[in-house]
């Protein structure tokens, strides 16, 4: 079986002495259906070693060649596997570059000389149609079913950009469509952001992942989804901000805890119309989180320099003020601080502090829009081992 592409018969044939001895003559001939013998016959380019046959047409060949004292005889089958190249159909639509094409394989056969019945050629694989778009070995993969197959591209790119068909017949021949230039409608408003989650103000910045084709962004800014609940309208639901209609949304910088989500929408003229695309994070179940304030105070501190516990430090988040103050037992003000993210290290003009109780006096103010205010009083111990 020989892969055809141009249809124009490209079998060969190639008959040689088993020890590679000079000395031999090859006479061939062709099948006669209508006689029943090896009546054609067939010229060849021979040495005095080997014999060819190129350029053959279908049909059973068979050799017989001799030295004067030794003589051999074959016979095989030239099939050439020539089918119409697979079509191509290359349409438009906002979900992408839709590419049909169409391949009706051939199924070779030959006839059984002892028999005189026909025999199909055993197949390998299934038909496999490949799309290939400009210079990308393989873009999308689809085996044969019925006689058609579609592909659609959905990304987004800018010009224009060449597809093609290859089919891999059951045979493992391989045949080419024309190649065809198409631009593309498709848009995707998808974007990432970052940081997912953090402390109020969190500024969280924005980032199209594909803004090939988009004309025109709408981004929607939504408070905390809590507060949606009991919109009435669309601007009941939106932050004071409303919707910003800008490509280069870098960031955006939220100021009070909440889950939030954003929705941005993406839209192309063409000649067809236009084009929409819609990225929501509700959709997502991603919402940004901006955490709530947070006062937290430890009730033991062990500054003995093991590196574990050495500082009293209160844990806080999203504080808008900070005040804290250590008295020990005798009503004295040890140690004072504003930096939440400071502390008391455990000594006292230089000195450690006497193991034993203390007490502390904690006043913050949160960034929640309803101002959340602490007032935190109570004792620790200062433990030294």
């Amino acid at each position: 079986m020989f892969c055809d592409n141009i249809g124009a018969g490209v079998g060969e044939l190639k008959a040689g002495s088993n020890d590679g001895t000079s000395g031999w003559t090859f006479t061939w001939t062709k099948w006669d259906s209508g006689t029943g013998t090896f009546a054609i016959p067939i010229p060849s380019v021979d040495t005095s070693s080997e014999s060819i046959l190129t350029n053959l047409p279908d049909g059973l060949y068979k050799v017989e060649a001799t030295n004067g004292v030794n003589s051999f005889n074959d016979q095989a089958w030239v099939l050439n596997n020539s089918n119409m190249n697979p079509s191509i159909l290359v349409t438009l639509n906002c979900v992408g570059v839709n590419v049909k094409s169409s391949f009706t394989s051939v199924v070779l056969n030959y006839i059984d000389i002892d028999s005189g019945d026909p025999a199909d050629v055993v197949s390998g694989d299934d038909i496999v149609f490949r799309l290939k778009r400009d210079n990308e070995d393989e873009f999308l993969r689809a085996t044969y079913v019925g006689n058609e197959v579609s592909f659609i591209d959905e990304e987004p790119f800018l010009g224009e950009k060449g597809y093609s068909i290859s089919v891999k017949d059951q045979y493992g021949c391989v045949f080419y469509s024309d190649v065809v230039a198409s631009e593309t409608y498709s848009i995707n408003a998808e974007f990432t952001f970052d940081p997912v989650v953090g402390e109020a103000p969190l500024e969280v910045k924005f980032d199209i992942v594909d803004s090939d084709n988009i004309e025109n962004f709408e981004w929607f800014i939504y408070q905390d989804f809590d507060r949606i609940k009991d919109a009435v309208t669309l601007e009941d639901s939106l932050l004071v901000d409303g919707i910003v209609t800008d490509k280069d949304l870098v960031a955006y910088t939220y100021l009070h805890p909440g889950n939030y989500f954003v929705k941005l929408i993406a839209s192309s003229e063409n000649m067809d119309g236009v084009c929409i695309d819609e990225y929501y994070l509700k959709d997502k179940g991603t919402p940004i989180v901006v955490d709530t304030s947070l006062v937290q105070v430890p009730n033991v501190f062990t500054p003995n320099g093991d590196g574990r516990n050495d500082i009293f430090r209160v844990k806080s988040q999203s504080l808008k003020s900070f005040s804290g103050t250590i008295i020990n037992r005798w009503g004295r003000v040890v140690f004072s601080w504003k930096n939440p993210d400071e502390g008391w290290n455990g000594k006292i003009h230089g000195k450690w502090a006497t193991p034993g109780t203390y007490f502390y006096v904690i006043t913050a103010t949160g960034r929640e829009e309803q101002k959340k205010k602490y007032t935190k009083k109570g004792s620790f111990m200062l433990i030294r081992k």
